[in-house]
Order: structure tokens, then C-alpha cells, then sequence
């Protein structure tokens, strides 16, 4: 089973998808990657909007494509980028933002330094018991901000998800290759937002892994982990 824990192809809702047609274009190029399950994850910023508000735009704009879909598009499920903030610690809708059926929400961490207090935070997210955390394109955070500091953030009751994007230049791919060696890296996202950006589904991604002897089996232990993030499985059980 081909999961795809991150991507931004419904239509007009954020930086993503443009329209209807360029949605099923995406979801095209899923179903040609043989991708089985696809998550949505539109951009959610608490500074910017409510959760209601959020839910309401996200339902509105799967209604516009759900007469588009095609019986070879892959099964779909909903779910939401949460860009990493002080306030949601305590926020009490966030529940309502992780991949529906489960307690795992998608975080995005603050393009900086992950300081002290950035990590304090998300520690305190993960020990709140209603929400689980799988991070966003961890691989991406090195451009600002150190190895030491990502292990941190890495070392807590979190899981880790790289782009496939990343892994198709050598700089970044070695980058994600180290994270995947240290154990940090449990599942991939294609991070799709749109036709003509570069964007590249996972199957790509866990072709070039899989290439490597050392992470010859990786495929079959991300898809395992996907597997019981939707079941919702604990933390403990996947790591």
C-alpha cells in the first residue's frame, strides 16, 4: 500500500492546486505513481484563521473536485499542515486538524533556529495525549538550523516524513539519507502543490532509497508504518 502523507492538490485553498482541472492532473500523476493513498494536507496557520473556518474552505474544496474523480484515483483522506506556533500547546481544537480517523497531526516547524523554547513547545504538544505528531519534511529545516538542533526535536515522541523532492539532487538526498540512517525518517510525502513546480510522487522517492542496499527493505518498513498511522496505532508500536 502506497501512502502519501502530505500534499496540497485540492483546489484553491492555499498554495497548492490553482483549479479543479490542475487537482485531477495531480491526482493523475498519484494514480500513473501507483500511490493507493493520498492525504490532504492544506496549510493551516492559527494566526490566521480558525479551525472552523479551516474545515469549512477544506470541505468546500473537495466538494468542487469530488465530481472530477476518476476509479483510478487513489482513496483519499483528509488532513491538515499545521505550521508550528507557541499557541497551539494549549490549543484546544487542534484534535480537530489530524488525519481524519486518527490522533496524528502534521506539523510544520518555523523556518529559524529551533530554539529552546521552539522545542520545549512541540515537547509539551506531544505529552498533551490528544494529538500525536508526525513532522513535516524534516530535511528542510537544516537550511536553518543546525544538526544538533534537529536531533533534539527529533528525540521526542514524534515521528519523521522527508519530501520525495528531495531526494532527487545529491545534496539534499545525502542529507535525507543521513536522517534516514538515524532513524528519524518513518514515512514519505510527495509535498505536491502543483503541476509545473517540480513536484515528484513518492514512489520516486522510495525508488532512489530502496537503490541503496543499506535501505533495500525501507519501502516495505514505511509502508508498515503508514499502515498503523491510519490505524492509529501509538507512537511505541511504530518506533
Amino acid at each position: 500500500m502506497l501512502i502519501d502523507f502530505h500534499s496540497h492538490f485540492l483546489p484553491q485553498i492555499d498554495d497548492g492546486s490553482r483549479s479543479v482541472e490542475e487537482s485531477v492532473q495531480i491526482l493523475d500523476k498519484m494514480a500513473e505513481g501507483g500511490v493507493d493513498k493520498l492525504i490532504a494536507t492544506p496549510h493551516f496557520y492559527c494566526t490566521e484563521q480558525s479551525v472552523d473556518r479551516f474545515l469549512e474552505k477544506r470541505r468546500a474544496a473537495y466538494e468542487k473536485l469530488e465530481p472530477m474523480l476518476k476509479k483510478e484515483h487513489p482513496e483519499l483522506g483528509f488532513g491538515a499542515e499545521v505550521l508550528y506556533d507557541h499557541s497551539l500547546v494549549r490549543y484546544k481544537q487542534l484534535p480537530d486538524l489530524c488525519i481524519e480517523g486518527t490522533s496524528w497531526l502534521l506539523l510544520e516547524m518555523p523556518y529559524t533556529d529551533l530554539d529552546d523554547k521552539i522545542i520545549s513547545g512541540v515537547a509539551e504538544m506531544a505529552d498533551r495525549g490528544d494529538v500525536k505528531l508526525l513532522i513535516a519534511h524534516i530535511e528542510r529545516y537544516l537550511n536553518f538550523t543546525s544538526m544538533k538542533r534537529l536531533e533534539q526535536l527529533m528525540r521526542l515522541d514524534v515521528l519523521g516524513q522527508i519530501n520525495a523532492k528531495s531526494l532527487m539532487s545529491f545534496t539534499s538526498k545525502r542529507r535525507c539519507m543521513k536522517l534516514i540512517e538515524h532513524g528519524y525518517v518513518q514515512v514519505l510525502g510527495s509535498d505536491y502543490h502543483r503541476i509545473d513546480r517540480g513536484d515528484v510522487t513518492v514512489d520516486k522517492g522510495y525508488a532512489v532509497i530502496t537503490k541503496n542496499r543499506k535501505f533495500d527493505d525501507f519501502a516495505e518498513y514505511a509502508e508498515e508504518n503508514g499502515r498503523k498511522i491510519l490505524a492509529d496505532k501509538p507512537l511505541d508500536s511504530i518506533v
